[in-house]
């Protein structure tokens, strides 16, 4: 179904197979958006709520301390539990 941005009192979305309104007096950047995301619906994406994955932030992981860690010290008496 195509859809197109027509501007009316302010711009709208406009099915042009069915000729219904999916939006109308919205601004032109927000028309666009609900334009493209319902061509998107269309091909069968479906949103989620999350960014798309190039435009994620990675995570920036804290830096290790460079002693290594070498076992658990564990005190005598409580061998037997370790055992």
């Amino acid at each position: 179904m195509p859809y197109k941005i027509k501007a009316t009192d302010g711009f709208g979305v406009r099915n042009l197979d069915k000729k219904s309104w999916k939006s109308k007096g919205t601004t032109r950047a927000k028309a666009e958006a609900q334009a493209n995301l319902l061509r998107g619906v269309e091909h069968g994406w479906r949103p989620t709520g999350k960014a798309a994955r190039g435009s994620r932030k990675r995570k920036v992981s804290a830096p290790r301390s460079k002693v290594k860690r070498r076992g658990r010290k564990v005190p005598g008496s409580f061998m037997g539990q370790y055992l």
